[in-house]
């Protein structure tokens, strides 16, 4: 596997460098989900890769076969990649291999998900209490004096305690600025992300079998977010029930336009692409590096929404 993985890759680096020279060679590693997302965070690398004449790869993309990110680590630490990128998690293989790949003299970091318990040199994402604080404001602003109800949908199948401490930072907010005039009710609910359709079905089943729907309905991802907008539309609720998205994809931008969405909490896909390979540079050159590094968070409304599709235009053109 890892001969035909590294012959692929070789015709792959030989069409898309022209034969061009590099000083070092990264790989970036991360699941196959949030697609937009994850090219976004890879064109931001790749552009500060060029500063430094430093070739990042997506590794595992394009191929016929496919990879676990366990798989694709192994196979980064046996073909001695200069620096490594990946979405990490907290699974005791993960630790080991990223220490496996420290020990060979490779760095790491760890993108968006941490492994805290690992040797791995830095980690870049966002403050996700910060992140949480960001989604109440935003629940403030959708608010009138008739808003009660909050519903935050979670993933039901993540590991990792983020999503824990995004809900602490809404709640703490939420609790500073409801009063027993106008009180606000926050609940969670879980989804079931392990497909598209797994989603749908979850979100859609809470519009059909809740007596009382929500005033407000916060999305802490990109999928859930896109599936909430459609079910609002579908059962006839826009208008009824704000939604507060993450991230900024072109159908979640047009819903802001087109006033489905309130507003959706998006972080600089572009700044922490940079950041890994700035990390990993620094590191290479230095012996030395920020242990954690914290991206921008952004909110976009219709107020602001324009400016970002006519960045997205002009990106796809």
């Amino acid at each position: 596997s890892i001969f035909y993985l590294r012959v692929q890759t070789n015709e792959t680096m030989k069409l898309e460098q022209e034969y061009s020279q590099y000083d070092k060679h990264y790989v970036m590693i991360t699941n196959d989900d949030s697609e937009y997302f994850w090219q976004s965070v890879y064109e931001g690398a790749s552009e500060e890769g060029e500063k430094t004449n430093t070739y990042i790869e997506r590794l595992g993309k394009n191929l016929t076969v496919s990879y676990t990110k366990a798989e694709l680590l192994e196979i980064a630490i046996q073909s001695q990649v200069d620096g490594i990128i990946i979405e990490a998690d907290e699974s005791n293989e993960m630790v080991e291999l990223i220490d496996k790949a420290v020990l060979a003299g490779i760095p790491v970091v760890t993108v968006l998900n941490d492994c805290t318990n690992s040797e791995r040199q830095s980690y870049v994402g966002v403050n996700n209490y910060t992140l949480g604080q960001k989604y109440a404001q935003q629940v403030i602003e959708a608010s009138t004096n008739s808003t009660k109800n909050i519903m935050i949908l979670i993933d039901a199948d993540t590991e990792d305690s983020s999503q824990n401490i995004i809900y602490s930072g809404i709640r703490d907010a939420i609790e500073n600025t409801s009063t027993q005039e106008f009180p606000l009710i926050v609940e969670t609910v879980s989804v079931n992300t392990k497909s598209t359709f797994s989603a749908e079905e979850s979100i859609r089943d809470i519009f059909l079998s809740k007596e009382t729907l929500p005033d407000i309905i916060i999305c802490l991802d990109a999928l859930n977010t896109t599936c909430a907008y459609q079910a609002a539309v579908d059962y006839n609720k826009v208008g009824e029930i704000n939604i507060i998205g993450y991230y900024e994809s072109e159908t979640i931008l047009k819903a802001i336009e087109h006033s489905i969405i309130f507003s959706t909490v998006t972080i600089d896909t572009k700044q922490m692409g940079s950041y890994c390979v700035k990390s990993l540079n620094e590191f290479l050159n230095t012996g030395y590096v920020s242990d954690y590094l914290t991206v921008d968070i952004n909110a976009i409304n219709s107020s602001n929404v324009e400016e970002y599709l006519t960045n997205d235009t002009e990106t796809v053109e």
